[in-house]
């Protein structure tokens, strides 16, 4: 394929991807493509007749504009890939080598952080500062409950503050259920995105 014509079809996928929201499917060497396209011109640009000064303009700029359209159908993709991963809506059959590597890496750092913050181990971080000091507020909290949507199946959630020092568990829960829990918890779940409050105290 001449150079013209791969240039072409490179800024046409990349002014696409910049027209929808969607994540477009894409060839898994797309930014390997990209990277040997510059590679080439820039040896054509060594080879050129130094009075050539025309030619050698326009192939700068074109490699100029390779680097501008790499480093920003990187951004994007990457934006959309991670809101696709969010949503679940994810396809990763259109996507470069590149950004499978980057979704792998993003599902195991997303995993590891669910089962630590959210599946029964919620991090101090999120406990109410009076629970964290054994305030004399605990016994109440232990009682207080709101009522979420469950976005997404969750394995047992274990409630090992509760009153008396009684150890309780809440759950499995599957996708679209309707569950009550203790505050502390489902303020967790909503903000890790994986409920929607029901009631309406204040958060």
């Amino acid at each position: 394929m001449a150079r013209t014509d791969q240039y072409k079809q490179i800024y046409q996928l990349w002014k696409n991807e910049r027209r929808t929201t969607t994540l477009l499917e894409v060839k898994s060497s797309v930014f390997s493509t990209i990277r040997q396209l510059m590679t080439t011109l820039e040896k054509d640009l060594d080879k050129i007749d130094p009075q050539d000064k025309v030619s050698a303009r326009v192939i700068k700029e074109r490699i100029s504009r390779l680097d501008r359209i790499l480093h920003d159908l990187t951004k994007i993709r990457t934006h959309k890939i991670i809101h696709a991963i969010f949503t679940n809506t994810l396809n990763k059959k259109g996507l470069a080598a590149e950004e499978l590597d980057l979704v792998n890496s993003l599902e195991k750092i997303f995993d590891e952080h669910n089962k630590r913050s959210i599946l029964g181990e919620v991090t101090k971080s999120f406990l109410p500062e009076t629970q964290q000091k054994g305030g004399i507020t605990q016994e109440k909290q232990a009682t207080d409950f709101m009522t979420v949507r469950i976005l997404e199946d969750l394995p047992e959630i274990v409630d090992a503050a509760s009153n008396g020092g009684e150890v309780r568990s809440f759950g499995p829960f599957k996708k679209e259920d309707i569950v009550k829990l203790p505050l502390r918890y489902a303020k967790t779940l909503i903000m890790k995105n994986a409920a929607d409050r029901i009631d309406l105290p204040d958060l």
